[in-house]
């Protein structure tokens, strides 16, 4: 079975106004990337079984926007400790998937997101795209053929993708 790992940095959001970073709600152009970006993910054929989704304000809002792309609709998770985590954290999240899940998307937060991309990524275009900017509402897609989540976490990833606003 192939293994699919895609990473969606929230969209654009507001400035902190004094309610704190977690309650940071998306801008108007985070509104307009947003859709847009899951329009074209869907379009791509990624499909995710399952989407966990950090807790912050900005990225529940990303998914709400995203979400509509997918027919029928992959079960989600908002899950706390994927605010702000870490590469590591989210490969150790990876790791104890189902061997059901296919493809789990990370609607996440940088620069967790971006270190575990241009991790992954190898030396490829793709990788070198990331490390030039992994903006707001990025979208990076890896495979990996491995038997299990644990073994894929373990293994090598092929770069399939990278999207970005500015693509569309």
């Amino acid at each position: 079975m192939t293994r699919r790992l895609l990473l969606l940095r929230h969209a654009k959001a507001v400035p902190d106004d004094g309610a704190g970073d977690h309650e940071r709600a998306l801008a108007g152009r985070g509104q307009r990337d947003a859709p847009a970006i899951g329009r074209e993910i869907a379009r791509r054929g990624y499909r995710p079984d399952l989407i966990l989704c950090s807790t912050a304000r900005r990225t529940a809002e990303t998914l709400d926007l995203v979400l509509p792309f997918f027919v029928p609709p992959p079960s989600t998770r908002l899950e706390p400790a994927l605010y702000h985590a870490g590469a590591a954290l989210i490969l150790a999240r990876a790791s104890s998937l189902a061997a059901a899940v296919g493809t789990v998307m990370f609607v996440g937060h940088n620069p967790g997101l971006e270190e575990l991309a241009l991790d992954m990524a190898g030396d490829t275009r793709i990788r070198r795209r990331i490390a030039a900017k992994f903006p707001t509402a990025a979208f990076a897609a890896f495979e990996s053929s491995a038997a299990s989540w644990s073994d894929a976490v373990r293994g090598r990833w092929i770069a399939r993708d990278f999207l970005s606003p500015a693509d569309l």
